[in-house]
């Protein structure tokens, strides 16, 4: 009777089994370039403590979408924002967490990005939030992460906990009823999927490059957070900012198929949003060139996260139309994708070993013609959003109406205080 955790296809690769298992029971093995776990069950107990911290197995309460706050908003701070992927949202919230409560123990954690890896790490000092700034589209190892914080949480700390709605749930699953505790808040971004780290050795190859230092930069050339999407890599020694039509990871992100499966049905991409606070880019906002450094979308799902968005210093907000978020971001209420019916999806294996390197190399990357072939899960997948979209607003319409006001923004520049 050992334990049954999520189908391979399900896993969102979160790791709180692994964390919570305190026989040792949880292996984590590599598949198709992504974590997953399996019981050992000469090593397992059958205290069933994985189970109940899986969130595929045992789901964990989400937020409801009727107590929504939605907020456009930036680090007041010049270069956390240029810094920053979008509009610096999550270090703004995070700066003004460690002034909220400096007389406290505080301890901020997030993804970071080392030796062309991605990681949950923790921090104790506001100066090192940069180690944890920008957008990283590859998964974050976490073992380990999730029983730091609960150590945390014993000891009296303050936490801001940031990640993929997966691994929030994650947390959640591991903590059980500690994740009430006031002391900590969560944050997630609206992930559109997960690339294997697979997608950034076949770039790196590709460039004939040792590291990347950013996925999306500002710093070099335009400022302007809408053509941010490319990579900045080594090149013979020196640090190169790509342009967008050449960046061959974009190229393969878009594409999906080197997504965890999970991924393509996503369960947590719904309008009951998991973590506290919700951020992305504020796609879709009509904006004039004053943004053009980066606008975050920034919704308090809950009024313990509404308490820390209205007394953050660090970071200048607007209210604004949860209509006009998800016009822009349709993972904020779908995570279903028609590629999980590719057959190098579904046989990923088999390809690999029957199409030659170059061959799959182009048809991972969505070169012509290949790219004809892709175009038809891309397009069901886009008339299956619009379709979603559409209940989604009449869900709202009928429970929340006041969710969906376009707000009057008028005509003259925000101050950014």
């Amino acid at each position: 009777m050992y334990p049954h955790l999520a189908k391979d296809k399900n896993c969102t690769g979160c790791l709180a089994c692994y964390d919570v298992c305190n026989h040792n029971a949880i292996k984590i093995i590599t598949k198709n370039s992504h974590q997953h776990v399996r019981v050992d069950i000469n090593a397992c107990r059958e205290c069933g403590l994985c189970e109940k911290s899986c969130p595929i197995i045992t789901p964990i309460r989400k937020n409801e979408f009727e107590a929504m706050k939605v907020y456009g908003g930036w680090a007041n701070d010049e270069q956390t924002r240029i810094d920053a992927a979008s509009g610096g949202g999550f270090a703004g919230l995070a700066q003004s967490f460690f002034h909220l409560h400096k007389e406290d123990k505080v301890a901020v954690i997030g993804a970071a990005l080392v030796n062309n890896r991605v990681y949950h790490k923790l921090i104790e000092h506001e100066k090192d939030i940069t180690l944890l700034t920008n957008s990283k589209y590859i998964q974050s190892y976490t073992q380990g992460i999730y029983k730091e914080v609960s150590k945390k949480l014993k000891n009296g700390y303050w936490i801001l906990f940031s990640g993929c709605p997966c691994q929030i749930a994650g947390l959640y699953g591991y903590l059980g009823k500690k994740r009430d505790c006031e002391r900590l808040i969560t944050i997630e971004v609206v992930c559109h999927g997960i690339a294997s780290h697979e997608a950034l050795d076949l770039h790196l190859e590709y460039y004939k490059s040792s590291h990347i230092y950013r996925f999306r930069d500002k710093r070099k050339g335009t400022q302007d957070w809408k053509f941010s999407q490319c990579t900045t890599i080594e090149q013979n020694g020196k640090e190169v900012k790509l342009k967008r039509k050449d960046d061959i990871f974009y190229s393969i992100y878009a594409g999906w198929m080197l997504d965890r499966k999970s991924c393509s049905n996503c369960q947590f991409s719904e309008i009951n949003r998991v973590a506290d606070i919700t951020l992305a880019d504020f796609w879709g906002l009509p904006v004039p060139d004053y943004y053009k450094q980066g606008v975050s979308l920034i919704i308090a799902n809950n009024s313990k996260a509404n308490s820390l968005i209205k007394n953050a210093d660090s970071i200048y907000t607007f209210e604004d139309s949860l209509r006009t978020a998800i016009d822009g971001n349709p993972h904020l209420f779908t995570g279903y994708k028609f590629i999980q019916y590719h057959p190098i999806v579904i046989w990923p294996n088999f390809f690999r070993k029957v199409l030659s390197k170059k061959l799959r190399f182009n048809i991972l990357t969505n070169k012509m013609p290949y790219k004809l072939f892709w175009a038809f899960y891309k397009l069901a997948t886009i008339y299956l959003t619009k379709y979603r979209k559409q209940q989604t607003i009449k869900k709202l319409q009928e429970k929340a109406p006041n969710l969906l006001k376009i707000i009057n923004r008028g005509g003259g520049k925000m101050a950014n205080t």
